[in-house]
C-alpha cells in the first residue's frame, strides 16, 4: 500500500507535524533560505516555522544569487530587508517602530553552521544586507539534534526570538515555542520507537 502524505506539511501522515503549528500573525515578514540538505530532515524546524507564521516564504537551494522571487522581495521599494546572522558586523536586534514592522523583512538561513556560511558566501544578493543577531541571553530547547549546544538555537527558536524583540511582543510567540517543544518530544518518541523496532 502506498504511503499517505499530509497535504499541508507534505510529510507521511504518521509523522505529520501540523498539530504542533500555531498560526501566528507576524508583522515582520520572514524569508527562510533552507539549504537543500535540510529539506528532507525530519528533525528540521524550518517546516514547522513556515507552518506557524502567517507571513513567511521558504526557498530551498544553496546559491540564491539569481533567485528571482527572493531578489524581488529584497529589492521591492519601500521595504527594508535584514539578515539574521551572527556575523562580525551584525547588530543586536532591538525594538523597531510599529510603522516599520509592516515594511521590514527578515531573512533567516536554515542549515548547519557550515551550510549556512556557504549559502551566505555563495549568495551575493545577501552580502550588502544589514545583519542582525540575538542577545546572548537565549538558550535552546532543541534537544533532539545529536550535537546539542544550549547556545545553538534552532532556526525556529532564533526566528521567533528575533520577531519577539523586533515587534516588542515576546508573549505573542509563546504558542509557537510550545508547539516546538511538543515537536521535540514527538521526534524523540519516534526515534525511540524506531530504535526499539530494530
Amino acid at each position: 500500500m502506498s504511503r499517505q502524505y499530509c497535504t499541508r506539511c507534505h510529510r507521511p501522515l504518521v509523522t505529520c507535524i501540523c498539530e504542533f503549528s500555531h498560526t501566528t500573525e507576524n508583522e515582520v515578514e520572514v524569508i527562510i533560505l533552507q539549504h537543500k540538505s535540510e529539506e528532507k530532515q525530519a528533525k528540521g524546524t524550518a517546516a514547522l516555522l513556515a507552518l506557524s507564521l502567517a507571513k513567511c516564504h521558504l526557498f530551498v537551494g544553496e546559491d540564491f544569487s539569481e533567485h528571482q522571487t527572493l531578489n524581488t522581495l529584497i529589492n521591492e521599494p519601500g521595504y527594508q530587508v535584514c539578515l539574521l546572522y551572527p556575523g562580525e558586523r551584525a547588530k543586536i536586534a532591538s525594538i523597531i517602530a510599529p510603522t516599520e514592522r509592516k515594511t521590514r523583512r527578515l531573512i533567516v538561513i536554515d542549515g548547519t553552521w557550515k551550510k549556512a556560511y556557504k549559502i551566505l558566501q555563495l549568495s551575493k544578493n545577501l552580502h550588502a544586507l544589514l545583519q542582525l543577531t540575538l542577545p546572548e541571553t537565549f538558550t535552546s530547547q532543541y534537544h533532539i539534534r545529536k550535537h546539542h549546544d544550549p547556545r545553538g538555537l534552532s532556526t525556529l527558536e532564533s526566528t521567533v526570538h528575533a520577531l519577539g524583540i523586533l515587534e516588542n511582543n515576546v508573549d505573542k510567540y509563546q504558542k509557537v515555542l510550545s508547539g516546538f517543544e511538543q515537536f521535540n518530544d514527538f521526534q524523540a518518541q519516534l526515534a525511540h520507537t524506531r530504535s526499539n523496532s530494530h
